[in-house]
């Protein structure tokens, strides 16, 4: 048995590993730790959660919802602990592992089965809510508006190339199908990885003065990188009562949006694969997952859904290929470490702009108003409580988005017979292939699309 699924899991694991290195050095660099953090947290993070997950075929790492937090509370700990680079990130680490904590906490109290109440409208919102932070973000680091610390080097070059990556992301597959490339050639080119050596290859070639990416860390001798891993784990002068205060709020945060994220992609693999994920199980893996990462001076992550659907449609067979996840991402780390100062920064702008469009709900409200859905009380009830979870995630809290929009809900179908919207198939699109899977429950996560049909 083991001879038969060992190489389809060995080259699914190498295939989604190159998205998986990709997008853990975007989301690090966007996160603020660094490029190296969120590609130690894509290679630490799958080795675990596939060995011990309740999703027998999964691919969990960094996504952008949590990488839009751990970007808030990274600036946060920079700010709180001005001049101190050791004491704020050791905050930050202990912030990640007490949201690791916290995560283990729900899985022993047996509460993955609340997932199931929070309602489909408010998920809609929340994900519009953490693309539209990202890409605001994004654009002041461009631009520097904001008080962001803008790129170095001439921002209509860092726009162009920015530009330039999102163009070959999008353009990538659609050419490689247009002229019948190989699938086996196909799997090793996806669109952002293309984008990402393209653009660096012209702004090296031509010799552009621009900002390229900053590592945070590297892997140069196995003793430095303990010595990194040790300096910045949580110390005395850390574990005081003020600060643990302090930190609660982001863990809790973290915590809450790790629970939405893994529990609702474990719902869509299910629905893929006519498996039953143990959510409880599920959790606790991502815990444990999250506390590898925050131990290797990582970023938490959670199951990301078009990585796990790539894994599977890959002719992934056993939690083997998960793992291999893992052990793919971690050897290019330790390969190509001394070219990834090269990558241009801004092509990471592209990237996480792509992101943003994965996360973002464009089907519902489309058909909102071009399918004249706004003619029927029922849809309006509905798109307000889209628009309503949208704006609490912006401009108040990410939890208090999910809790008072769930709440709300609630509250309307009692009293006023509001309804959530259900979608009866979803379309998942990726760099190269598009997916269809029938289910009742939105795909929701950090690097996934969706067609809901009503």
């Amino acid at each position: 048995m083991f001879r038969k699924t060992f190489v389809p899991d060995l080259l699914a694991g190498l295939t989604v590993s190159f998205a998986a290195i990709a997008l853990g050095a975007a989301f690090g660099t966007m996160s603020g730790r660094g490029a190296f953090a969120g590609m130690m947290a894509a290679a630490v993070i799958p080795i675990i959660t596939s060995l011990f997950g309740g999703t027998r075929l999964q691919a969990s790492g960094p996504t952008a919802p949590m990488t839009a937090v751990s970007a808030l509370l990274i600036a946060y700990a920079y700010e709180e602990f001005a001049g101190d680079k050791v004491l704020a990130e050791q905050f930050v680490t202990l912030v990640f592992m007490l949201s690791a904590v916290i995560i283990l906490l729900f899985s022993v109290l047996r509460i993955a089965k609340l997932i199931e109440l929070v309602p489909q409208v408010v998920i809609f919102g929340f994900m519009n809510g953490i693309a539209l932070l990202i890409w605001v973000d994004q654009i002041k680091k461009l631009f520097g508006w904001g008080g962001a610390d803008k790129f170095a080097g001439n921002t209509l070059i860092n726009v162009l190339i920015a530009l330039g990556t999102l163009a070959l992301i999008y353009s990538v597959p659609i050419l490689l199908r247009k002229y019948n490339v190989r699938k086996s050639i196909q799997m090793f080119l996806p669109g952002a990885l293309v984008g990402i050596l393209v653009m660096t290859l012209i702004t090296s070639l031509t010799g552009v003065e621009i900002e390229r990416v900053k590592l945070g860390a590297s892997i140069d001798t196995f003793s430095g990188f303990t010595q990194h891993v040790s300096m910045y784990f949580p110390g005395a002068d850390i574990f005081k009562s003020k600060y643990i205060v302090q930190a609660l709020p982001y863990a809790l945060e973290l915590s809450l949006l790790s629970y939405l994220d893994s529990l609702l992609t474990a719902l869509v693999i299910d629905k893929m694969t006519g498996e039953k994920s143990k959510l409880n199980k599920e959790l606790f893996a991502q815990g444990l997952g999250n506390i590898g990462a925050a131990i290797v001076q990582g970023i938490p992550g959670a199951q990301a859904t078009i990585r796990s659907v790539l894994l599977i449609k890959e002719g992934a067979q056993t939690r083997l290929a998960g793992v291999m996840i893992g052990v793919f991402a971690l050897l290019g780390i330790i390969v190509f470490k001394d070219y990834l100062t090269i990558v241009t920064a801004a092509v990471f702008v592209g990237v996480l702009f792509k992101a943003g469009a994965d996360v973002f709900d464009f089907d519902f409200s489309a058909k909102y108003f071009t399918m004249g859905l706004f003619k029927y009380k029922t849809n309006n009830y509905q798109f307000s409580f889209v628009l309503y979870t949208t704006l609490i995630t912006i401009l108040i809290d990410l939890n208090v988005a999910v809790i008072s929009g769930t709440i709300l809900f609630y509250l309307c179908k009692r009293f006023l017979g509001a309804t959530d919207y259900r979608s009866e198939s979803v379309t998942l699109l990726d760099h190269e292939e598009q997916y269809n899977v029938k289910k009742g429950i939105p795909i929701h996560n950090g690097d996934r699309k969706e067609e809901l049909v009503k």
